[in-house]
């Protein structure tokens, strides 16, 4: 039997190359095969993640519209170059009426108050500044804007802006939230009633009378002019509350509060301090005579019956202490204590009286020490018993005054409290001497109340040209006998005594 050759080995060695070379190319294939496996695997991962992303994106923008499109805040954004909005959500039409088409066709102009534009054109102006000046950090900014409405009313709103850039860091937009603050300065307003005005009178309270009189001397000091504080207390009124009850009582406080605000200016304050008291600031008082006859016209309108509903009147009255800005203190205690001492001197008096404050002592003449008098007599009565009373009294006190006046130098103090007291009854005894000739019809009223007026501011300019020795004691004396007593009681009021006459 014969043995089967053996290859040659340059036959094996080609079959090796061969086996390796097959080997070679599977492994090829295999690690392309996990290769293609693992991109396949990482390209659907990332597939899936940007189908998560792209769905959460679309999401995120459902709910950002949802929210621009139903939030009650208008969400907005404007191109600073050229001032013109960008966006504005559906939500305006519920703030200002209009729709987002007409907002968005609106000047800036139209968009808000000139005092809000100029307000809001200077905040931005101060944020880009900071910006261009390298401050980059927050560019929040909150401002109150007052916009306008469709139908015509202001909305009160308050705007949250942010400064936004573009890829290259350019400031190109604003970014803002527009909020209806309406109910929140109502709260306000109410809550600055509650602190600054009496809830009974709706009157200014101490604080806010405080504050206008710090703003008021200071004014006052600056144009060298002077202010009048006016301490009003109610005579008679506890006995209303007693008789009537609590609420008569309120009632009756709001009614002296109307009466008392119809005398006065509007630059005036009138201030209920508490219980029947209440505080009258009259900045910018140039003539004395004039701060009488507005407490003279309190005094006398409060004296005037208050009418119930059930047919009854209250009566009552009022002291009113006057001071005198710098006369009677340079500051606001100085005042505030110098109006309280008059006020309570004008009870001490007779009560229902107008009172200049007077330094504390009893500087006031006694009758038996009058050495110059005015005689009343029969022939000048004339036939109106109140009017009559009031002549008397006024004989009596310019008797006080003309010998108040021959010893001014050495008791100036007595000068001045008989001047007070003289020209205080004058301007009263004129009030009533009005309302009794009106009652009576009197046709040349109206020239009779003119005189008055003259009277009264012609007192005035005399005392502070006395006391600044402008003028003369025998001036004042003349002034007061042939103008006041002669010239006017004892013949311009003669005019009407007939009309009392007739009746007798």
């Amino acid at each position: 039997m014969q043995n089967a050759p053996f290859p040659a080995p340059e036959s094996m060695s080609h079959f090796y190359i061969v086996i390796a070379v097959a080997l070679l190319i599977c492994g090829l294939c295999v690690a392309l095969a996990v290769v293609y496996i693992r991109l396949y695997k990482k390209l659907k991962a990332e597939s899936q993640a940007r189908q998560v992303a792209l769905a959460e994106l679309e999401e995120n923008e459902r709910n950002f519209r949802f929210i621009t499109e139903n939030s009650a805040d208008v969400i907005w954004t404007m191109d600073i170059a050229t001032g013109k909005f960008t966006y504005v959500s559906p939500s305006v039409y519920n703030l200002r009426g209009y729709t987002v088409e007409e907002v968005m066709a609106q000047p800036i102009e139209e968009v808000m108050t000139s005092e809000s534009a100029e307000r809001a054109f200077g905040a931005l102006a101060h944020a880009v500044e900071l910006w261009n000046a390298g401050t980059r950090g927050d560019t929040r900014k909150v401002t109150e804007i007052d916009q306008p409405h469709k139908d015509g009313h202001i909305v009160p709103t308050e705007v949250v802006t942010t400064l936004h850039t573009n890829a290259e860091g350019q400031l190109t937009s604003i970014i803002g939230i527009s909020r209806d603050i309406t109910e929140r300065k109502k709260t306000e307003e109410v809550i600055r009633n509650l602190a600054f005005y009496d809830s009974l009178t709706k009157l200014p309270n101490r604080r806010l009378l405080l504050d206008r009189l710090e703003l008021a001397i200071a004014q006052a000091k600056r144009k060298e002019e002077s202010l009048v504080l006016m301490f009003i207390d109610l005579d008679k009124f506890k006995p209303v509350n007693d008789v009537y009850g609590h609420e008569t009582g309120d009632w009756l406080l709001q009614s002296v509060a109307q009466r008392m605000v119809c005398c006065l200016r509007e630059s005036d304050t009138a201030a209920r301090i508490g219980g029947d008291e209440f505080i009258v600031l009259l900045p910018e008082i140039h003539k004395r005579a004039d701060a009488y006859m507005v407490a003279e016209k309190i005094r006398d309108t409060i004296s005037q019956p208050f009418p119930l509903t059930n047919g009854d009147q209250l009566h009552i009255s009022a002291c009113i202490g006057i001071a005198i800005y710098p006369e009677h203190g340079l500051t606001e205690k100085q005042l505030m204590k110098s109006g309280d001492a008059a006020m309570y001197q004008a009870k001490e008096s007779g009560r229902n009286r107008v009172w200049v404050y007077q330094k504390s002592g009893d500087d006031s003449i006694a009758e038996d020490d009058i050495r110059v008098r005015l005689n009343w007599k029969r022939s000048y009565e004339s036939g109106e018993r109140r009017i009559d009373e009031e002549h008397k009294e006024l004989f009596r006190l310019a008797s006080i005054l003309i010998n108040a006046t021959m010893e001014r130098d050495e008791h100036p103090e007595m000068f001045d409290k008989a001047f007070q007291a003289l020209l205080t009854h004058a301007a009263k005894h004129f009030a009533g001497e009005e309302r009794i000739l009106a009652a009576y019809e009197y046709e040349d009223l109206e020239e009779h109340a003119r005189l008055h007026r003259d009277l009264v501011e012609r007192a005035g300019t005399f005392h502070q040209a006395t006391v600044t020795n402008q003028l003369s004691t025998g001036q004042l004396i003349d002034f007061i006998i042939d103008d006041l007593v002669k010239g006017h009681m004892l013949k311009k009021d003669r005019k009407f005594y007939h009309l009392f006459r007739k009746m007798l």
